[in-house]
């Protein structure tokens, strides 16, 4: 193991870690660490101070690295290992995606729009600022989607009949749903859960309708164990 000592604030440190050491881009870096791009450019621009200790522990195992920063004006860095990151034959590439929010899937809820500071990995390929993942609550749209399954919506494509879609109304309210066009003014959503209705919505109400691309499930849930959308 190396110990570097370095007294250079956050800002110096990430800086100097990011583009003299490792070399890596903003995007290289979340791709390792799941700390999205906005968030480590921040760090870098000295617009926010020291991060939460989960946020670090992220950038420690992602980085194969470890950061002393007990005094956030001299900080310690030691490099765990240089071997390179192992990988496993037949392997599925992951891309990672911003976590927004919980969508409820279920009685409408305000949404939340703070980003998370944290990315989901999926194996869906595309620019990060183009999609973003959702924490799927509530009974409505059983047995396709439970509590703490997480969805990847694309926000450029356009939702076609049966899809599911997230959707967020001008009245703050949201959902998450099957989606079919009716006509030049309304839409249908429904629910997969028998137990619930069928929503006529006014296109004119709509804020957002994003379809969603990809799944992942919380395989705790229940007796479940796979599914596909």
């Amino acid at each position: 193991m190396l110990v570097l000592h370095f007294n250079m604030n956050w800002a110096e440190f990430t800086n100097w870690l990011f583009n003299d050491e490792l070399r890596l881009s903003s995007l290289e870096v979340e791709a390792c660490t799941g700390i999205r791009q906005p968030v480590i450019d921040r760090w870098k621009k000295g617009e926010v101070g020291k991060p939460q200790r989960s946020t670090i522990r992220r950038l420690e195992e992602g980085l194969k690295i470890k950061i002393h920063d007990s005094d956030p004006q001299n900080i310690t860095y030691q490099k765990i290992s240089d071997d390179p990151k192992q990988t496993f034959d037949g392997a599925i590439p992951v891309y990672n995606y911003p976590l927004l929010a919980t969508v409820y899937a279920g009685d409408p809820e305000l949404l939340d729009h703070e980003y998370f500071d944290e990315s989901i990995p999926f194996a869906y390929k595309k620019n990060s600022d183009k999609c973003f993942a959702l924490s799927v609550n509530g009974k409505s749209m059983e047995t396709t989607l439970r509590d703490g399954d997480l969805i990847l919506v694309d926000m450029d494509l356009l939702p076609i009949d049966g899809d599911l879609v997230a959707v967020k109304l001008k009245n703050g309210n949201q959902y998450i749903k099957r989606y079919k066009n009716l006509n030049y003014a309304f839409i249908q959503l429904s629910s997969d859960n028998a137990e619930y209705g069928v929503r006529l919505v006014d296109k004119k109400d709509i804020d957002a309708i994003y379809p969603v691309v990809q799944i992942v499930f919380n395989l705790r849930n229940g007796e479940r164990k796979s599914g596909t959308k």
